[in-house]
């Protein structure tokens, strides 16, 4: 199983100006469809960052624990310069992206069957792979094996009964 995201949220101690941050932080961008948010790309590992007025950012394309800390406190450090003036408080991590692959290829119809689940979504002219929620999470499930989440994949199957070859 690997890790591929790790979306966490860093919490400061003080509310942040958006409109002065992206005045002094080059790169720095408010989405186009208007949203309240400062996006940041984090170079040269192009790192995802999202500032909030509220004084928390989301750090998002991190693939380890240990690197939460030390990029959050770059981040930090790069407000500072542009004399934005806040500390870590907390930081929460909200979501672990994970992947692995079973050895065989899954036939959605008898997975489908089995789960008899109104939570699924295969729409296959639309997209290759089926999502499932279920118990909190959502995840996707792709015909060549590919699962993101792996561990709560297998548990609905073997808590289900459910043939998926």
């Amino acid at each position: 199983m690997k890790i591929v995201n790790i979306v966490a949220t860093v919490i400061l101690s003080e509310p942040l100006d958006l409109h002065y941050v992206h005045q002094h932080l080059p790169g720095s961008k408010f989405p186009k469809n208007g949203a309240p948010w400062l996006q940041y790309r984090i170079k040269p590992e192009n790192y995802y960052t999202t500032f909030y007025k509220s004084g928390k950012f989301l750090i998002t394309g991190i693939t380890s624990p240990e690197e939460i800390l030390p990029l959050a406190n770059r981040i930090v450090e790069i407000l500072k310069e542009h004399n934005v003036n806040a500390e870590i408080t907390a930081i929460k991590i909200h979501n672990y992206v994970v992947i692995d692959s079973i050895d065989h290829k899954i036939q959605f119809d008898k997975l489908i069957t089995a789960l008899r689940n109104d939570n699924i979504e295969y729409e296959p002219e639309q997209f290759p792979g089926m999502i499932i929620r279920e118990g909190g999470h959502s995840f996707l499930v792709f015909s060549s094996g590919k699962i993101p989440d792996l561990p709560c994949f297998r548990h609905i199957i073997s808590s289900n009964n459910c043939p998926i070859s």
